[in-house]
């Protein structure tokens, strides 16, 4: 018969070999795929990387639905994977491809009309959309095309989807720069060329009203999901637009929750966004 000691020796290396059985298995477990890209843009004038997450799981009848998701100022294409390396296992969770392309580290994702070599929303509309789409198995219709960003990225994330509502079916904000719009027309307004059309740097609120004004589970609006953290220096921005919404009787999803403008609250705060964009693509995936 065994000791006490012996006995209690047995169960350590037990519970280390179970240790080591549960770490293995952990890493061998299967995460979306990585893919850093180079594209060279017309409308850039240089080549422009980016990042696809493409899930593990079996390609779904129509393809995975996707998620262009958009960094803050001061950013790169690699920051959202280097932050939150977690993604790879949401594009398997979410079953979705999470596409990061690079904005710039102090632009607004919109063609600047006061900089010809900065012209990123042609880019992203008709150079990256297209090459991802014929590159990856993703779906091609609308429904199934998410765009979502954290600060500047949030402001993006609305400037595209209110400005081409054709391509996009839902849009996230996370602690959004939503109300750039006065300054850059400010801007704009100083420039010496007066002829410079500051529509260019706008959140299309009116197209988002045409798309918003009822129920937003039709297949033909935008679904919006905005939220920030009540300590966010930003905060008094996004309730301003989540009024300017209500008023406007635009709907949209608006949380708030406590948390600060750093990458501790958008961790978190993807995969409230993506469980958004999930939940919007199981319902038209029904209607199929």
């Amino acid at each position: 018969m065994l000791g006490k000691r012996n006995m209690s020796g047995l169960n350590h290396v037990i519970l280390a070999i179970t240790f080591f059985i549960l770490l293995l298995s952990s890493t061998t477990l299967k995460a979306g795929k990585v893919d850093t890209l180079s594209l060279y843009s017309s409308a850039m004038k240089k080549d422009m990387k980016f990042i696809v997450v493409e899930p593990s799981t079996t390609i779904p009848d129509g393809g995975f639905p996707v998620v262009y998701l958009l960094h803050g100022m001061g950013g790169t294409y690699n920051l959202w994977i280097t932050k939150v390396p977690a993604l790879q296992d949401a594009a398997d969770r979410f079953n979705c491809i999470i596409v990061c392309p690079d904005g710039g580290r102090t632009t607004l994702y919109f063609n600047n009309p006061l900089d010809s070599t900065y012209r990123f929303e042609s880019h992203f509309i008709k150079e990256l959309i297209p090459y991802v789409d014929s590159h990856y198995p993703t779906a091609k219709d609308r429904k199934f095309r998410s765009i979502a960003g954290l600060s500047m990225g949030g402001f993006g994330s609305l400037f595209m989807a209110s400005n081409y509502p054709e391509l996009f079916a839902s849009a996230g904000s996370m602690s959004g720069a939503l109300m750039v719009d006065p300054i850059a027309r400010s801007i704009i307004a100083k420039s010496a060329d007066k002829t410079i059309d500051s529509s260019c740097c706008q959140i299309n609120w009116n197209k988002l009203k045409e798309y918003n004004s009822g129920d937003t589970s039709s297949a033909n609006t935008i679904a919006l999901a905005l939220e920030c953290g009540t300590e966010d220096y930003l905060l008094a921005a996004n309730r301003s637009a989540h009024r300017r919404l209500t008023d406007l009787k635009i709907a949209h999803d608006y949380t708030e929750r406590p948390g600060r403008h750093n990458w501790f609250y958008w961790e978190n705060a993807i995969d409230y966004q993506l469980l958004f964009f999930r939940k919007r693509w199981n319902r038209f995936k029904q209607d199929q």
